[in-house]
């Protein structure tokens, strides 16, 4: 007489059942995960609205700026050029972690496993921590060398390169929603090629405001440690270990 096995007998007590995620789950997360992108744009795209008539106020006088620094200490003199260049700055910080959620939402996803919704969140605090740690840094070294005016000038002039920055790296944007020919790497590739001659300039400018107050060129090397390197290094550290 032949034996007979129950069904659950062709399994090991130690193993595993393995189950897939639906394909209705994952198509909303996805449409989830869509409608918060397309609010988030749309939320940004309101504000670029609403600040237009400063954004168009201040490009030519930040465009002005990059072949002189006479024309720096110009948006400074002026009060409410400078409020509404203060304005246009914050409204870069917005745009860096949206345009990169735009062009790489799905490449950082994969890469990192981080929702894109919550990258643009953290991109962005990550970027007001980092500029509350340089203002702290400036304002310790106007304390140290008793000279506010110069390192308030320093702080001024990054925000000029940083709406520069945005300019530039703006057609990236474009060529994304136009062709889409282009994966998330290569367009953040092309970001970081776009924004480092802006750097390099913002450096030599530095060099030039600091040098022509008569620092040292050893001070200077000390600052870009302190001041410019160290939270950039700290700032990859953190997204290499995630």
């Amino acid at each position: 007489m032949e034996k007979v096995f129950p069904a659950d007998s062709l399994w090991e007590a130690g193993s595993k059942i393995v189950s897939s995620i639906p394909p209705a789950e994952e198509f909303g997360n996805a449409a989830i995960t869509d409608v918060l992108l397309s609010f988030i744009i749309l939320a940004f795209f309101v504000i670029l609205i609403f600040f237009s008539r400063e954004i168009l106020t201040v490009i030519p006088s930040v465009f002005r700026s990059t072949f002189n620094l006479k024309n720096h200490y110009k948006i400074e003199e002026k009060l409410s050029l400078s409020n509404m260049r203060n304005v246009v700055f914050l409204v870069s910080l917005i745009y860096f972690p949206v345009i990169v959620t735009i062009m790489a939402g799905g490449y950082i996803q994969l890469r990192f496993g981080i929702y894109p919704p919550l990258f643009l969140i953290l991109f962005f605090s990550i970027l007001i921590l980092l500029g509350i740690v340089k203002k702290l840094i400036f304002k310790l070294l106007s304390w140290l060398n008793r000279d506010k005016n110069t390192f308030t000038l320093l702080e001024k002039v990054g925000y000029n390169h940083i709406i520069l920055a945005t300019i530039v790296t703006f057609p990236s944007l474009l060529a994304q929603v136009v062709t889409n020919d282009y994966s998330g790497e290569i367009q953040i590739y092309a970001m970081i090629i776009c924004i480092l001659p802006v750097y390099i300039l913002y450096l030599i400018r530095s060099s030039q405001i600091i040098i022509g107050q008569r620092y040292s060129h050893f001070f200077y090397i000390l600052y870009l440690c302190g001041a410019e390197f160290l939270p950039i290094v700290l700032l990859v550290h953190f997204i290499l270990s995630l």
